[in-house]
């Protein structure tokens, strides 16, 4: 971390050197982070629709009526890159060490989805379509497991993974899937969203204009399709037991700290939490997972938290 605010905020800058910085961090951990259980399914109609599950050491009981918690990571990668396993980088421990990190220290079953790039055709809604697919592959698939009955899911959306965390929490085109589960309370079984934490998420780009963008929201959209712009045109009432938290690193881009202050105003109804973590950039959170380093995994701490207090209260 200490090599970090040197680099600067851009985030063209910092990725190379950043992934440098964490490489040696890393790879002592690799064994203890590829000793965690995964298994990897498909979840949606194409080849990309691919997902790894990570489980706690500890199996859950099969009679368990608590609240399974699990944690659905969306990696960033700017609409073009990103995959649940980077193969080219610390003999391929990311993401891994975020799954190895929620799992082996608090107990959550880890879910990292693969969603569709511009390069596999995707073009707003998809982002959101695919994080509805994935809540429907736990409900239909992890929920019938022995021990899942319940779950209490939460979503933690970094970049454009939490761009697209904001789509399914706000698109009118994907109301059906996250209404049947958003309740303020629990009544029994079945799969429950909780909380979505946003990771360095830019919430709308002001005048930036480019390929990419146009690419993705499409021409003329890029603000009406933007979180803010979504917020802004259906002004929705706060989800029913459903907690929200941003998070900005310290380093993040200047439009990261004001595009969220911008939707925490517009949406002022729904209390959303915010938080600096100090010390870290646009891409070093999520590498300082599984390091074993206070400071690096002190933001994954408070995530964890995060969740189990937004988790389901059973009397005792």
């Amino acid at each position: 971390m200490d090599k970090l605010r040197p680099l600067g905020r851009s985030v063209e800058d910092v990725l190379l050197p950043t992934f440098a910085a964490y490489a040696p961090l890393l790879l002592p951990r690799e064994r203890a982070i590829k000793a965690t259980r995964r298994e990897t399914h498909r979840y949606g109609p194409t080849p990309r629709h691919q997902l790894d599950v990570y489980y706690p050491a500890s199996p859950r009981p099969s009679a368990s009526s608590a609240a399974a918690p699990v944690l659905v990571w969306l990696y960033g990668g700017g609409f073009v890159s990103g995959d649940r396993v980077n193969e080219g980088f610390a003999h391929s421990v990311v993401f891994g060490n975020v799954g190895h990190f929620f799992a082996s220290r608090f107990g959550f079953t880890v879910v990292v989805p693969d969603y569709r790039l511009l390069s596999h055709g995707a073009k707003f809604p998809s982002g959101g379509e695919d994080v509805g697919l994935a809540v429907e592959w736990i409900r239909d698939t992890l929920a019938k497991r022995d021990g899942y009955a319940a779950v209490d899911l939460f979503l933690l959306g970094n970049s454009a993974g939490g761009i697209h965390a904001a789509t399914y929490l706000l698109a009118p085109e994907l109301k059906g899937s996250r209404d049947a589960i958003a309740r303020a309370e629990r009544s029994g079984p079945g799969v429950l969203l909780r909380g979505i934490v946003f990771l360095g998420v830019p919430f709308h780009w002001g005048s930036e204009d480019n390929a990419v963008l146009r690419g993705y929201f499409g021409e003329g959209k890029i603000w009406a399709h933007s979180p803010l712009g979504l917020l802004s045109a259906e002004q929705p009432p706060p989800p029913p037991g459903v907690k929200l938290s941003i998070l900005i690193s310290e380093l993040d881009p200047e439009l990261i700290y004001d595009s969220g202050e911008d939707f925490r105003r517009a949406w002022a109804s729904a209390d959303i939490a915010k938080d600096v973590l100090e010390g870290h950039n646009h891409i070093s959170p999520q590498l300082g997972l599984a390091t074993g380093v206070e400071r690096e995994e002190a933001w994954g701490v408070q995530v964890a938290e995060f969740c189990l207090a937004n988790a389901t209260k059973y009397a005792a």
